[in-house]
């Protein structure tokens, strides 16, 4: 007899979302570490890195809107067990053009720091994701 898909804190119906903001959250992390090291270039006054650094910014807000994306579908199904991933997740997301922005208009002086507190975000958020089990997230 076939089980039904619960939609609780426990259960099959966490795995494909849960999966899926773990595979997300490390294209997040990938995309910012690729930040880090064109502005690694940028600080040693190799200009040549400015378009990749540039449209790499574009690869970390796509992985952030894609990571809320994963993170709400898994608190759709996990509800308040998935909570705090989901509210990690829409501030990496925030944060992230906050920090683009200042580094475009504002001064470097708090667009680094921020790109730091970012990626500790981030890290944080793929730590919680890869802490919980399958079924029940």
């Amino acid at each position: 007899m076939d089980q039904p898909v619960h939609t609780t804190s426990s259960g099959p119906a966490t795995g494909a979302p849960l999966t899926a903001l773990r595979v997300i959250v490390l294209l997040h992390l990938a995309a910012i570490l690729w930040e880090g090291a064109t502005a690694g270039q940028l600080v040693t006054f190799n200009t040549d890195a400015l378009p990749a650094h540039y449209f790499g910014a574009f690869g970390v807000h796509a992985a952030a809107g894609a990571q809320l994306l994963a993170a709400a579908w898994l608190w759709s199904r996990a509800r308040r067990a998935a909570l705090g991933l989901a509210v990690l997740s829409l501030v990496a997301f925030g944060l992230g053009f906050l920090q683009a922005a200042l580094g475009t208009y504002g001064p470097l002086q708090v667009h680094v720091p921020l790109a730091v507190a970012l990626m500790a975000l981030v890290a944080w958020t793929a730590a919680l994701a890869w802490r919980r089990p399958a079924t029940s997230a």
